[in-house]
């Protein structure tokens, strides 16, 4: 069976999602299994990636979730797949990770039920979507939050590899906390109105030159 990784996170290599990656196809080599290939949809772009899916008999796309949705390089993937005939991903085994800097993975439910319903229309065999809260910075984590982490990624790996599914306890505990707590809320709304919460994403505005501009509302009637 040829297995295929695929990783969506515009950084590419430098991303939260190789990170992911890395785990799940260690977790498959514990198994017993050849480590998949890992594939970077920003490196190979979109011709290459469908060119590999097609000769794949199992795919994880895996990819940060994107003002609620999917990055731009993911739904043009996606969307050259719709193009194919029909005959190409029918049976196909196809199973996502979505992940984020919300804490609470409630945030991307709603994109994973999309998933679901894409995946019956593409003819898939749906695999099921992983969903992880709290990812930003995950890369450069040091600490027992990155090794809890990877080691879940891996015993998912490794049960994927073994029994063709996603381990049901590993999945459970890679989406808690499903929403925030009360005690948290309230952290949340006492710290807010200080700019703390926005400190990171302001560095990131300010180093891209869109820090000014952070406020527009492009798509706004």
């Amino acid at each position: 069976m040829k297995r295929l990784l695929l990783n969506g996170s515009p950084r590419g290599d430098s991303s939260n999602s190789r990170c992911l990656c890395a785990w799940l196809a260690e977790g498959f080599v514990e198994a017993g299994a050849p480590a998949p290939e890992i594939l970077s949809l920003a490196r190979a772009g979109t011709e290459r990636a469908v060119r590999e899916f097609r000769t794949a008999d199992e795919v994880v796309l895996v990819f940060p979730l994107y003002t609620d949705s999917m990055p731009g390089i993911v739904a043009e993937f996606t969307n050259a797949l719709a193009d194919l005939d029909p005959a190409v991903p029918a049976g196909k085994r196809v199973g996502y990770v979505v992940h984020s800097g919300f804490p609470e993975s409630a945030q991307s439910e709603p994109l994973a039920a999309y998933l679901e319903r894409m995946s019956a229309r593409l003819g898939f065999v749906h695999l099921g979507t992983i969903l992880k809260g709290g990812s930003e910075g995950l890369r450069l984590d040091p600490g027992s939050g990155r090794s809890k982490t990877a080691g879940r990624f891996r015993a998912l790996g490794r049960s994927l590899a073994g029994r063709g599914s996603f381990d049901p306890d590993a999945k459970a505990a890679l989406a808690r906390p499903r929403r925030l707590g009360p005690a948290t809320r309230i952290l949340f709304r006492v710290l807010a109105p200080t700019g703390i919460l926005h400190m990171y994403w302001n560095v990131l505005l300010r180093k891209h030159g869109a820090y000014e501009r952070r406020h527009d509302r492009p798509y706004a009637v």
